[in-house]
């Protein structure tokens, strides 16, 4: 896991797609971290060096004292060009990272290529509606505002079909690490193995009938 220790910040980040390709900078919202663009990355670096990273309080990175404005964040994104030894950019920014990359237009023009400014403006919101999210947060967490924002970022048949995605996922790494804690015969690999998972309660505390999972023991 890669981090860049800045003048004031322990900033993560990632790199991908193959050296010597125009660099492609992605910027996240607020709120989120670099997996913000999984979805997108992985085909971007077939032709670009695609670097994503966690702003300041996000993510893997730092979270110094605040507060931060915009300014920060666009001189954090200048430090770690430097310190990747970026000459020029494309930059691409959602949100608050398209604030940074305003910032960045006006203040190093020089140091882009291409600005690709995406769901943002140079205003978003009202002073109040931010105060109103500030209390929440620091009162009950990000949890506290998460269904309102998810929301009003996507709509609910594809929050339902994540939904879906996420538990299958999780019941795959589950059966995963249970069959590595199986003590399973050498005789047996290379065939298949039904194995009976009891979980006695829910969360809610009814009792639930026990799963039957195969494994195939290789």
């Amino acid at each position: 896991m890669p981090f860049a220790e800045l003048k004031d910040v322990r900033m993560h980040y990632e790199v991908s797609g193959p050296a010597g390709a125009p660099t492609l900078v992605f910027s996240n919202s607020l709120g989120t971290d670099l997996s913000m663009w999984d979805g997108q990355a992985p085909e971007f670096a077939k032709k670009y060096r695609v670097v994503r990273y966690d702003k300041r309080g996000h993510g893997q990175s730092s979270a110094p004292a605040g507060p931060y404005g915009i300014e920060t964040l666009g001189r954090d994104v200048l430090a770690l060009f430097d310190f990747l030894q970026l000459d020029k950019v494309h930059f691409c920014g959602l949100s608050i990272g398209g604030q940074t990359g305003m910032w960045l237009g006006v203040n190093a023009p020089e140091r882009l290529n291409k600005l690709a400014l995406c769901n943002t403006a140079a205003k978003i919101g009202t002073l109040e509606g931010w105060n109103t999210r500030i209390d929440a947060v620091q009162n009950g967490g990000t949890k506290s505002v998460a269904d309102v924002v998810l929301a009003r970022w996507f709509t609910f048949e594809f929050r339902a079909a994540r939904r879906t995605k996420r538990r299958r996922a999780h019941r795959a790494r589950r059966s995963c690490q249970l069959a590595r804690r199986l003590d399973l015969p050498h005789r047996w690999r290379g065939r298949t193995v039904i194995g009976r998972i009891v979980k006695r309660r829910n969360h809610a505390g009814h009792r639930m009938r026990p799963a039957i999972v195969r494994f195939v023991w290789t």
